[in-house]
């Protein structure tokens, strides 16, 4: 069965954005591909960042990783807009979900519970598997 794909709109970077993305890009396709080393990616930049984003802050940040490297998909995609927010010094959270019926896996990233840079609400086909949300570090 075959289906449409588009891509994400472009969106204009700075030098210093683009070099930011394109690492951040580099870093999420370097990182083996196994669910621990993944998990612990995530764990570490939403431990060390410093509050949740925003809605606008996590589009912004997918756009800008797809701009900066269109080979990203899946995963990766959703690895790098992480990182990037992390390098802003906030953090959204990554859903994990599975299609009911199918092998389907689908990731997305989620602030103020609403997917970002999304085409369609996947919260419709999908059933949850994981979440990975921002938590506030516990005072000493």
């Amino acid at each position: 069965m075959s289906f449409t794909v588009a891509l994400p709109p472009r969106t204009s970077l700075t030098r210093r954005e683009h070099a930011l993305a394109r690492a951040c890009s580099l870093v999420a396709t370097r990182l083996p591909p196994s669910a621990r080393r993944v998990e612990h990616a995530v764990h570490w930049a939403q431990r060390s960042a410093d509050r949740p984003s925003t809605l606008a802050e996590t589009e912004a940040a997918v756009l800008a990783v797809c701009t900066a490297s269109i080979r990203l998909a899946g995963i990766t995609a959703c690895l790098a807009a992480l990182l990037y927010c992390r390098a802003h010094g906030h953090s959204p959270s990554l859903v994990l979900e599975m299609r009911p019926g199918t092998a389907q896996v689908h990731a997305w990233l989620e602030a103020d519970r609403q997917p970002a840079a999304e085409p369609t609400d996947p919260r419709l086909l999908y059933v949850p598997i994981t979440r990975y949300q921002f938590q506030e570090a516990d005072p000493l």
